[in-house]
């Protein structure tokens, strides 16, 4: 997978693992916190991918927001392919757990 030019997405352990939260990823969720420094870098690459507005996601009805592509990137890091989200729409915030806070 050939990442944009110029373009690059960061984010935080924590930021990852809520995204995953918020969309109902809580297996996924929990793994994400303990990702390596390296694993980290590699889901930020496939964000940067996927970041692109013609890029397919398998998104329907809601506007595609950056937690829904760090979710979908750390599912497809972890494993292997792209699928849906469990959720389209986020849980509420205030539910969030706050290990998943940045």
């Amino acid at each position: 997978m050939k990442g944009r030019d110029r373009f690059a997405v960061t984010a935080t352990r924590e930021v990852v693992a809520g995204s995953l939260w918020d969309f109902g990823e809580d297996d996924l969720a929990e793994r994400a916190l303990l990702m390596t420094d390296e694993e980290l870098d590699a889901v930020m690459r496939i964000s940067a991918v996927y970041e692109d507005p013609d890029y397919p996601l398998p998104v329907a009805g809601v506007r595609i927001s950056h937690g829904h592509v760090d979710a979908l990137a750390t599912i497809a890091y972890f494993e292997g392919s792209l699928r849906p989200l469990t959720r389209v729409r986020r849980r509420a915030q205030k539910d969030r757990p706050q290990r998943f806070d940045s």
